[in-house]
């Protein structure tokens, strides 16, 4: 397990942007978490940060990620080093990559004594005026426009906002179990599987707006009425997870999200169109 970082450049002016790449090289049953942007990059300001998949080849993953850094430190030589967190077997190990330094290009060398600079330059003293009755007359005039948009507007904008969120939810749900599913088929753990669950019950919970996350599998079968989709791949997981075991076809238990992610969306179409159809009718 190795974690490597360097600059893509030896040198850098001041305020110009550089290139910075951190790797890491695990196996493919371990977790790595790279730097975001609550990490101190000083003497560096970070203005981006590229991430890009996982690759697996001969059984040794690789993660990279390329930061984007400007810095506006004086100092001729500056440096960086970076550390990055690996689980693995329900452990935690920080693995810091080797210290890298760019050169910073001096443009001003020399500052001429015969600029006519000043030392001091005196300000004029200015008296700080308040027109309280023109901000009194517009903050009335606002309120008023305010207040009648959202009269005339207030619940066609309001639905309009619940069907954004709803939107919104299902999209960012979808593509959270779609990547906890095809960890599951990579790796066949069943921290995986547990986390697909765990996310489909919390989604439907909002969704619904009822307590899923707490019902047993069999609370949630009575409370879609005997659904056979969500009976049969509740059952899958279920045996998979409290068993402690894998079919030997995983595909069964992948095939059984999917089952849970397509039920998740007819869900969301149901309650969006019952939506739509009470906003219409007041």
């Amino acid at each position: 397990m190795k974690v490597d970082g360097y600059f893509l450049q030896d040198s850098v002016e001041l305020g110009k942007s550089l290139k910075y790449v951190l790797r890491s090289k695990h196996a493919p049953q371990a977790e790595v978490v790279f730097p975001d942007s609550t990490f101190n990059f000083a003497p560096f300001e970070l203005v981006r940060k590229d991430f890009y998949p996982t690759r697996t080849v001969k059984g040794v993953s690789t993660d990279s990620t390329i930061y984007t850094l400007r810095t506006f430190n004086l100092k001729p030589v500056q440096a960086l080093q970076l550390t990055a967190r690996l689980f693995y077997s329900g452990d935690t190990l920080l693995l810091q990559a080797d210290r890298d330094s760019v050169v910073l290009i001096q443009n001003v060398t020399t500052v001429s004594d015969d600029l006519p600079l000043k030392s001091a330059t005196p300000l004029m003293p200015v008296i700080e005026q308040f027109n309280y009755i023109y901000w009194g007359m517009g903050a009335v005039a606002a309120a008023i426009l305010i207040g009648g948009v959202w009269v005339l507007f207030g619940k066609s904008i309001n639905t309009r906002y619940k069907l954004y969120v709803l939107q919104k939810d299902q999209n960012q749900f979808q593509s959270r179990l779609q990547t906890t599913r095809d960890r599951f088929k990579r790796l066949k753990t069943l921290d995986h599987l547990e986390r697909a669950i765990i996310l489909w019950k919390n989604y439907l919970t909002k969704l619904e707006d009822t307590e899923i996350n707490s019902f047993t599998t069999k609370e949630i079968t009575t409370y879609y009425e005997e659904d056979e989709r969500v009976s049969n791949a509740l059952r899958v997981c279920d045996r998979a997870i409290y068993g402690n075991i894998i079919s030997d076809d995983e595909t069964e238990v992948a095939d059984s999200l999917t089952q849970l992610a397509e039920f998740a969306a007819q869900r969301y179409v149901l309650i969006r169109d019952n939506l739509r159809n009470v906003a219409s009718t007041r």
